[in-house]
């Protein structure tokens, strides 16, 4: 939702002035620098969990200053992709119920983002830019964002083999795409796929969401290599935090409500096994401790974003509980008359 700001004539006024103030600082050799953006806190919300109609009444959105749907996906193609391809985006909810959160959400102040491809899903979206049919997906996304009236687009591909030029020039379509709309482009990274990624595409993103999903150190690993391997700015990078449990081979999943249903006093720590639970396999997650750690971890740069918010709990064990109580409030990002709100 692109709301412009609505200055009153006295504000109107105020800026002015304001602007004058400033303007004869800077020639006396004042030289102010901007305030720090204020974190963000993204949570995803698949489609396949759950009613989203359901979700507007319980999700909180009131520190979540991003809630991404995944993932909005085009069909595949009946064996090679062409310009008159079916390229018409769905995601797994009925038009209502998306309306229903995305107005909530908004009335929060919360943005609200597209993302699409996703593990597996990804087929759907580089079967067309492989093609050279960016442009034309671009456009069919374009028409399933106004209609749906989100806030930007995430980028989520997780397949190394496809994310050379043809992936460069697709975020390219994005960002001319959107940017002169007012809407943000986003991205899902992870260190084992940026060898992958154009750095020129990288770099184009407003922000990247980094999938670490793992431990405190190879959370500092991971941001630090974004830092200071890959030059993207510390504000333009969020840490990713998993609200669900690993094997050590990564072949077994359980969401975090699982885990704490089968070992109640799992919120304490980061590690169980020996229970009913996937014959006692040892399971790796983040428990409160350590979510609160990487909390402030992550507000050091550009903030936190979760996978996913349907396998948390709810009451006095939620990880998300945790992530806000560590979290500063939403601030409205600067804005002047006749400029878009919070880009």
């Amino acid at each position: 939702m692109l709301a412009l700001c609505k200055a009153s004539s006295f504000a109107g006024l105020a800026v002015a002035a304001l602007l004058s103030i400033t303007g004869t600082a800077l020639a006396q050799g004042w030289n102010p620098q901007p305030p720090k953006p204020a974190p963000k806190l993204v949570g995803y919300l698949p489609d396949y969990d759950g009613s989203y109609a359901d979700f507007a009444k319980t999700l909180d959105f009131s520190k979540m200053t991003h809630l991404y749907l995944a993932f909005v996906n085009p069909p595949f193609c009946d064996g090679t992709c062409t310009a008159s391809s079916d390229m018409t985006f769905s995601l797994g909810q009925t038009d209502a119920d998306i309306k229903t959160l995305v107005d909530a959400a908004h009335k929060a102040g919360t943005k609200v983002v597209a993302s699409i491809g996703g593990g597996g899903g990804d087929q759907q979206i580089l079967q067309f830019y492989n093609a050279g049919l960016s442009k034309q997906l671009v456009h069919s996304l374009d028409k399933w964002m106004r209609q749906h009236n989100v806030d930007g687009v995430d980028l989520d591909i997780e397949d190394p083999s496809n994310m050379g030029q043809p992936y460069e020039e697709f975020t390219k379509t994005l960002v001319e795409t959107f940017h002169p709309e007012g809407k943000i482009v986003t991205a899902a990274v992870a260190e084992y796929l940026q060898d992958a990624m154009p750095d020129k595409a990288l770099h184009m993103f407003d922000f990247i969401n980094i999938m670490n999903y793992s431990n405190y150190d190879d959370a500092v690993t991971a941001l630090t290599y974004y830092s200071d391997t890959k030059k993207v700015p510390k504000d333009k990078m969020t840490l990713g935090v998993p609200f669900f449990a690993q094997s050590g081979d990564g072949n077994i999943e359980e969401t975090y409500s699982t885990v704490l249903a089968a070992y109640p006093d799992a919120w304490d720590r980061d590690m169980v096994s020996g229970g009913s639970l996937d014959d006692g396999t040892t399971l790796y997650y983040v428990g409160q401790a350590s979510m609160a750690r990487q909390t402030e971890l992550g507000k050091k740069y550009g903030g936190i974003m979760i996978w996913e918010l349907s396998q948390d709990v709810t009451g006095p064990h939620s990880l998300y509980k945790v992530i806000e109580e560590n979290f500063p409030k939403k601030r409205p990002e600067p804005c002047l008359p006749g400029f878009p709100f919070g880009r």
